[in-house]
């Protein structure tokens, strides 16, 4: 009688996991997401040249170029990134890499570079660009959840991305005015419901 020994299971393709994870880590460089990269690069150069306005225009404008290039050069692997966060499961867990780690940690280079290049007279931007990269990570976050401005298998053309940024601003502002109208039926349901049971 023979006693039933436990086998290996067989892997038909050995090499698919390690692949898995070597795309995954080349992710940033496969899906450089260039249509956020140029749309970035022009709003911050301007906000930026728009935030140091009481400065010399030589300051303005050299502050405006290093941050023009410097988004261009990394902006697009940061928001391939913010776009490979949806792949998380936890959806809570994506929102805090999408809105949160990723956008930092590309402020943090920023501010590193302009002060290595400008020196202490770039301060004044710390709150403000802090408070821009936030608000800007989560209008990026509504983009991309629903299907805009991403590149690779599930992107559309730049010219579609742009037609549907009008009506992605409306929802983008329109749902904290939403959640809270919910929120307020929900409170004022629970109140009937306990004036009921009151009486």
């Amino acid at each position: 009688m023979r006693l039933a020994t436990s086998q290996p299971r067989f892997d038909p393709n050995p090499t698919r996991r390690p692949s898995r994870r070597f795309a995954a880590l080349l992710y940033p460089l496969t899906h450089w997401n260039w249509k956020v990269a140029m749309l970035t690069a022009v709003l911050r150069g301007l906000a930026c040249v728009w935030a140091l306005r009481h400065m010399e225009l030589h300051a303005r404008q050299h502050f405006g170029a290093v941050e023009a290039a410097f988004v261009l050069l990394t902006c697009g692997s940061f928001s391939a990134l913010q776009q490979q966060s949806l792949r998380i499961r936890a959806e809570a867990l994506a929102w805090l890499c999408c809105v949160i780690v990723v956008p930092l940690t590309s402020l943090s280079c920023d501010a590193a570079l302009h002060f290595w290049l400008d020196g202490r007279q770039t301060r004044q931007l710390g709150v403000a660009g802090l408070v821009f990269t936030i608000v800007s990570a989560t209008f990026h976050w509504h983009m991309i959840r629903n299907g805009a401005l991403l590149v690779g298998e599930e992107s559309h053309s730049l010219a579609t991305d742009l037609k549907r940024i009008p009506k992605l601003v409306g929802t983008y502002f329109a749902r904290p005015l939403v959640w809270r109208w919910r929120a307020a039926s929900a409170a004022m349901r629970r109140d009937e419901v306990f004036a009921t049971a009151a009486d």
